[in-house]
């Protein structure tokens, strides 16, 4: 998805995500020690926010979702590596 269509979804995620690569590419490609700095710093900032939104959905977990997670956290193997069961 390339960084146009990306902002016009309304999606923050995938335009950060498009983003992102953008700005990679250009560091990739800058042979300028001050756009590299400049844009390093932007994608920084870009993925500190990406960080953000990952960690805000996965806060976002429906109370089913949780308890099946919590469940499975506490299965302990056994001695041959398999989980126990419930």
């Amino acid at each position: 998805m390339g960084i146009t269509e990306a902002a016009s979804s309304g999606d923050r995620l995938k335009a950060l995500q498009a983003l992102r690569d953008v700005i990679a590419e250009r560091i990739a490609e800058s042979e300028s020690a001050r756009d590299v700095a400049a844009l390093s710093g932007q994608l920084t900032q870009i993925l500190k926010q990406i960080e953000e939104l990952d960690k805000n959905a996965g806060a976002k977990m429906s109370k089913v979702d949780e308890l099946a997670s919590r469940r499975k956290q506490r299965q302990k193997p056994i001695k041959d590596g398999t989980a126990r069961e419930g």
